[in-house]
């Protein structure tokens, strides 16, 4: 989109779309905040450089925040995707080029590493 713009989001938001992104690698998409939720947590147990963005941890309502902030930015798209009991529930998936956010992320020394391996996934 053409007004999406990572650099204008804080690092926590950033986290939150890698995390988007490392979904997406899984074909898990549209994604919802409880997988988010549970891949920030398996990022952070995996990549110390990722702790010092998430002072206080990850809780299912902060990343719920961030996704409907990331989906205002247009960077995210909101989804609806039925559950198995027929509810309606907010799903998101990337609205940008998965490759620019991978390629802005890179350069940060504190997702660096995670991005790599979210590449080689991928391959």
């Amino acid at each position: 989109m053409p007004g999406a713009d990572i650099e204008g989001v804080d690092p926590f938001h950033r986290f939150v779309l890698l995390s988007v992104i490392d979904l997406r690698a899984r074909d898990d998409v549209p994604v919802h905040s409880f997988d988010v939720t549970g891949v920030c947590e398996d990022l952070l147990d995996e990549f110390d450089e990722l702790d010092e963005m998430v002072p206080g941890g990850v809780t299912r309502q902060r990343v719920i925040n961030a996704l409907s902030e990331l989906e205002s930015a247009d960077l995210l798209g909101e989804k609806r995707k039925e559950s198995p009991t027929g509810k309606g529930r907010p799903a998101y998936a990337l609205d940008i080029a998965e490759e620019n956010v991978l390629d802005a992320l890179a350069d940060d020394d504190r997702f660096a590493p995670a991005v790599e391996r979210i590449r080689d996934r991928r391959e």
